[in-house]
This record gives structure tokens, C-alpha cells and sequence, in this order.
């Protein structure tokens, strides 16, 4: 089975390198890049989802020869989200199942004020305090040159998006979170609920905001529950 992955807001496929380290025999990781980021650096970066998405469907077709599910984590889950629904609209083949991770449910609005917009010292604040960009990343001025408009251009999308109804996805849904996540209420997340005509479950990990890429063998291990996969590690086949 291979599995999708979308990052966070800012953050490139080397997020998931962790998960890539730990990822069972049965479960093909496969972090999907998005513009302006990593090997994609050069490509112009979306500033609406609308934008995004077709940028992502351009090289979506030759992984669809296989059953697949996706994983999104904060932005990505909504990413995610949309890219399914796109490919339903255009007839291709649809995810065996969907994981969308410490992200309100698309229908909901917002409570944060945007950040997109906000000065960079303030926007650094915000990354510190969220936990999920390095203090030592945050004090390096070139570093943080190349990352910011990476993040203002993630969180444009995020803080722009409006969700349109739509029927249901056909997929089980499972959405993911982090026990002491601030950001991010339970009611938010079991209200993704609404987004399948199928099976849904909340499952809730250690960890705050970017619980994902601490804990990756628990995360896969109810990933691969889930999808009904072997959570057997390659190195465990082999001893």
C-alpha cells in the first residue's frame, strides 16, 4: 500500500524522514513535494489552494496504479482532503482511505488570526511557540530567508480557504492528533466525521501540535491498523 504523505505549512518531504526510517515492510512511504520547497525550490509557490492542487494533480495519474491511502499533517490534511475530492471529480482512482492529522475539520472556520501577514519577528514567535521549527533554525537570519516565504505562502492558502459542500468521500476516514495539542480542540477534529460515508475513527498519540514526527512507530503502527497491514518492520522480517 503506498501512502501519500503532505507535510505541514513551510515544510518539505525531508519532514517525513523519520517515518521513512521506521516504515513497516508492508507500508511504501511516499512524502509528496510541494512547490517552492527542497528539490522544488525553483517552482513558483501557490498562493491558493485552487493553484496548489493543480499543481499537485499534474503528477498524481502514475501513482494511482496501485492502492494508495493519504496522510496529512496540519495544511496537509486539508491539502489532502481537497486533492481526494479533485480526483473523484475528475474520475481517477480514489484513496483506500484517508488520515488527516491535527487539522480542524474543513468546514469549520478558522479561530486564529491570520499570520500570513504578520512581521517576521512576529511570525518567528508564532513558529516558536508552535513548536515545530528548531530554535537553532529560527536563529539563523540566511536560513530563515529561504523559509519564510515558504510559510507565508502555506499559510496564505490555509487562512484564504473556503470550503465548498460536497458530498462525502467514499473512504474511511481516520483522523490523528496529538494529546496536548493546544491548537487544535477535539471537537474539531471529530467533526471530520462529516467528510466520509464510511467507517471514521479518532485516534490521539503523545504529543502536542507536531506529535507526528516524534512518534512515527505509533503513528504507523495505527496507520497500518487501520488499512489491515502487517506492522512488521523490514529489519524484523529479516532476523
Amino acid at each position: 500500500m503506498r501512502l501519500l504523505c503532505f507535510p505541514h505549512a513551510g515544510a518539505g518531504p525531508s519532514q517525513f524522514r523519520s517515518w521513512l526510517a521506521a516504515g513497516p515492510d508492508s507500508l511504501q512511504i511516499m512524502p509528496v513535494a510541494l512547490p517552492g520547497r527542497e528539490a522544488r525550490y525553483k517552482d513558483p509557490m501557490p498562493r491558493r489552494m485552487e493553484a496548489l492542487l493543480r499543481d499537485l494533480s499534474h503528477g498524481m495519474e502514475p501513482l494511482l496504479d496501485q492502492p494508495y491511502a493519504m496522510l496529512g499533517h496540519s495544511m496537509g490534511a486539508l491539502v489532502a482532503f481537497e486533492l481526494a475530492r479533485m480526483m473523484r471529480r475528475a474520475g481517477l482512482r480514489q484513496p483506500e482511505h484517508l488520515f488527516v492529522s491535527a487539522f480542524r475539520a474543513p468546514h469549520l472556520n478558522g479561530r486564529s488570526p491570520p499570520l500570513h501577514a504578520l512581521p517576521g519577528h512576529l511570525l518567528k514567535a508564532e513558529l516558536l511557540r508552535l513548536d515545530g521549527t528548531p530554535p537553532e533554525v529560527l536563529a539563523q537570519p540566511d536560513l530563515m530567508d529561504t523559509l519564510l516565504p515558504v510559510m507565508r505562502s502555506d499559510l496564505e492558502i490555509a487562512e484564504h480557504y473556503r470550503y465548498r459542500h460536497a458530498p462525502p468521500l467514499s473512504c474511511p476516514i481516520t483522523c490523528l492528533g496529538g494529546i496536548t495539542d493546544q491548537r487544535i480542540s477535539r471537537p474539531e477534529l471529530r467533526a471530520w466525521r462529516q467528510h466520509t460515508a464510511d467507517e471514521f475513527r479518532l485516534r490521539l498519540f503523545p504529543g502536542g501540535h507536531f506529535y507526528l514526527y516524534k512518534t512515527p512507530v505509533l503513528v504507523q503502527h495505527a496507520i497500518c491498523t487501520d488499512l489491515g497491514l502487517s506492522t512488521l518492520h523490514p529489519d524484523d522480517a529479516m532476523a
